[in-house]
């Protein structure tokens, strides 16, 4: 049920919030499609993975997805300071609601699950001292799976967004093969995929004590992931010339951004969360 429910969330979700974040930066704030593009993707798709898979589904210059991808990380350090106070003021009965709206609303895998355990510990600290002990776990579980989902709709994205390049915008005089599209999928994405596929299985038809043990070695495994990531960023900035980025307008970028994720996509992502979440409870403690 949660993970109907999680994936319900995100279609919904994110069939609104890429479409709107594309027309405010090419509409309102007059960016090229190069920087809507992987811009909008991180806004509303999944923040640092999602400029980068886009970006290259375009055949962006390397350095426009890395800078999309700095605004997610400052913008998500800021989300997690803030959103789960408001969730904990506000959505104290409804926790698997904003268990699902830090999933939502909040970019990148850590920074999501971040705000997720912050969110936990403040309502159920909270729900304690009004007599309510639900069992932990279980808004943070909501959090982790709408950010699962999230992670592999990446992949379809931009094989969409790939197809929809190749064959409507940048086609030359032959129209594209599949294997040019696939030249333009990025593959990490097939990664993501593969662990997905790999932790359910551990996690549903694995013997208990696997089961048990898979938070454990899902924490070790992200200290690798995080050093990908920092490998990734150092090897785009040594290629790219920021000062000419900066003088096409970062500022406008961040502008958009900000408009974007505080005017719009916060809030959507909350309305979502409240249509699919409320009133399911976590169990209470025993």
């Amino acid at each position: 049920s949660l993970l109907l429910r999680g994936a319900a969330a995100i279609i919904e979700a994110y069939l609104i919030y890429w479409a709107v974040v594309y027309y405010v930066a090419r509409k309102w704030f007059g960016f090229s499609r190069e920087w809507s593009v992987p811009l909008a993707s991180g806004i509303s798709i999944c923040g640092v993975a999602a400029s980068i898979a886009t970006g290259g589904a375009i055949r962006a210059r390397p350095a426009v997805p890395i800078l999309v991808s700095s605004l997610v990380v400052v913008f998500a350090v800021v989300e997690v300071l803030i959103l789960p106070f408001f969730a904990q003021h506000f959505l104290l009965r409804e926790p698997l609601v904003a268990g699902a709206w830090m999933g939502l609303a909040v970019k990148t895998d850590g920074a999501a699950v971040a705000g997720g355990g912050i969110t936990e510990s403040l309502i159920l600290a909270k729900a304690a001292a009004e007599g309510i002990k639900y069992q932990p776990g279980w808004i943070l579980a909501t959090t982790t799976t709408v950010k699962i989902f999230i992670d592999i709709f990446i992949g379809v994205w931009a094989f969409i967004l790939g197809y929809i390049w190749t064959n409507h915008i940048d086609k030359g005089p032959d129209k594209a093969k599949p294997r040019e599209i696939w030249q333009r999928f990025p593959k990490f994405i097939l990664g993501f995929a593969l662990v997905f596929a790999v932790s359910l299985w551990l996690a549903i038809g694995s013997t208990p004590a696997i089961a048990k043990a898979l938070p454990a070695a899902a924490g070790e495994a992200n200290v690798f992931r995080v050093i990908f990531f920092v490998l990734t960023f150092f090897s785009i900035g040594v290629l790219s010339d920021f000062r000419k980025l900066w003088q096409q307008g970062f500022g406008k970028l961040a502008a958009v951004y900000f408009v974007s994720l505080f005017g719009f996509v916060i809030w959507v992502g909350l309305l979502i969360s409240w249509i699919f979440f409320a009133g399911v409870k976590p169990p209470l403690a025993g």
